[in-house]
């Protein structure tokens, strides 16, 4: 199994005590140390586990290595999916399954996200949202991040793995959400339990409530083809 952008760890060692012969790779050198400390510390040598700053778009393996790909919190990060699912294809063996997460850009979360990700940029707003959630809420300080993530709709989604020689196989929604950014924030009170009870429907499509999106699908192409 590989585990891309592996951070620091968790999945690789989850993984690895699950049976597979398990390599990680991160963008991040730091993230690659700790993960290195958290395999040690579970107890797993060299010959379960392997760690190496990597990247998605030029990985060092072979053709047909592996019989899991996992890339978490990853592609919605980089400019394109062109550069991405050429090497996962590449290094996963015919039949392989590869799977992935996307912020899904039809979540009610995301309607207003941009919009309040722009006013961060401006002092005044800032000191006013903190003041709110630190102050009267309760639930710590505005978190400001120095990149936007890329958004992806389902659909086309399946049919971009569709075209580039994958079948999807099953999908997840995750991180529901019922109200705009930041309401469902503010009010959690109200918006938790709806957000745990529509968990019991993550298999369904949930385009509406479901912020992330996770793919299992199926390397369709052949040996040859990776190979050529």
């Amino acid at each position: 199994a590989l585990d891309v952008g592996c951070g620091p760890g968790d999945m690789t060692v989850d993984l690895a005590k699950r049976g597979f012969r398990t390599w990680g790779i991160d963008i991040s050198d730091e993230m690659i140390d700790i993960a290195r400390s958290m395999t040690e510390a579970a107890g797993l040598d060299e010959s379960l586990v392997s760690l190496e700053v990597g990247d998605i778009e030029h990985l060092d393996s072979p053709d047909n290595q592996f019989d899991v790909v996992i890339a978490a919190g990853v592609v919605e990060y980089l400019d394109t999916d062109d550069g991405w699912i050429a090497e996962i294809q590449r290094v996963l063996k015919p039949g392989g399954l590869l799977i992935l997460n996307v912020t899904n850009r039809y979540a009610v979360r995301r309607l207003t996200a941009p919009f309040f990700d722009s006013l961060k940029s401006f002092p005044p707003f800032l000191k006013l949202m903190n003041s709110v959630k630190n102050g009267l809420l309760h639930k710590g300080e505005v978190h400001r991040f120095p990149f936007r993530p890329r958004t992806h709709a389902p659909g086309s989604f399946d049919r971009f793995l569709a075209e580039n020689g994958f079948e999807k196989l099953a999908h997840r929604y995750f991180a529901f959400s019922v109200l705009p950014y930041p309401f469902d924030t503010m009010f959690g009170f109200v918006t938790i339990p709806i957000r745990k009870y529509l968990e019991k429907y993550t298999a369904h499509n949930m385009v509406l409530t479901g912020t992330g999106y996770i793919v299992k699908a199926r390397n369709m192409k052949s040996s040859t083809e990776n190979s050529s």
